[in-house]
């Protein structure tokens, strides 16, 4: 009696096991599929953006070339005129077919070369490999911080391309950073016509265009800030848009790995 009582409640155990190993693998099976659909859905929506960005210039250089087509003898001005808008969008296709590229290897979750980088010496040479110039440098801590070089090299020259194209009239972009114990912080500010609230995570955003200056026609594929916002996330870091003290938008980004020197 005894031991049909154990073995009944073996079998009790048992069912109840397997019904909790059920329900635990349909919970399972059910947040894959649902990741899986999230997944397709961000595809879909990452490709009609990107056809659209595309399509924008293409019908550009077909207008162009439409027009030209359309005259029996173009002048040679006209022809030169046409060639330098066509080359000029193709230029921007490129652009955007190289962020597309580099965005879509960074969501596969591509993995980093860390090294220590020594941060003053670093971001000086960024500055002044600036292809625009007229950036000003302010403070910068002495000491290594671990990241990729290449793809924080990536980050920073975002930033800075994204200020010039936007700074204001007088044009002032400033590199600085600072730290904060073990935790390094890069700041680029501009004096252009800064972020609204509104806007300030959304800039982050693949192909997000905000209503001020920083439009379609800036001269930017619409992945850069995307494409640092994956290469920080990387790092384990973030990156952040708050007001500038030159009047327009501080782009902050914050990374761990610090070494005071």
């Amino acid at each position: 009696m005894i031991a049909s009582l154990e073995l009944g409640e073996l079998g009790v155990a048992f069912l109840i096991g397997g019904a909790l190993v059920t329900a635990a693998a349909l919970v399972a099976g059910y947040r894959l599929a649902a990741r899986f659909e999230r997944s397709r859905a961000r595809q879909r929506q990452f490709v009609s953006d990107a056809s659209h960005e595309l399509r924008t210039p293409l019908t550009a250089i077909r207008g162009q070339v439409e027009v030209l087509a359309g005259e029996e003898r173009p002048a040679v001005a006209e022809v030169h005129r046409v060639g330098e808008v066509v080359l000029s969008e193709l230029a921007r296709i490129e652009r955007l077919v190289e962020d597309l590229l580099d965005f879509s290897r960074l969501e596969e979750h591509a993995s980093l070369r860390l090294a220590p980088i020594e941060v003053e010496p670093f971001l000086r040479r960024l500055v002044e490999e600036a292809p625009a110039g007229g950036i000003a440098l302010g403070e910068l801590p002495n000491g290594t911080v671990l990241a990729d070089p290449e793809r924080l090299t990536q980050v920073v020259r975002n930033l800075l391309d994204n200020a010039k194209r936007h700074a204001g009239a007088e044009g002032r972009v400033e590199l600085s950073a600072t730290r904060h114990g073990d935790r390094l912080t890069v700041r680029v500010d501009d004096d252009g016509p800064g972020i609204a609230p509104g806007e300030r995570e959304r800039v982050f955003d693949r192909f997000h265009r905000s209503e001020a200056a920083r439009g379609r026609d800036s001269g930017g594929s619409g992945l850069g800030l995307a494409i640092c916002r994956a290469i920080v996330d990387l790092h384990g870091g973030r990156i952040w848009v708050e007001d500038s003290p030159l009047g327009g938008a501080r782009l902050c980004v914050d990374l761990p790995g610090f070494e005071g020197g």
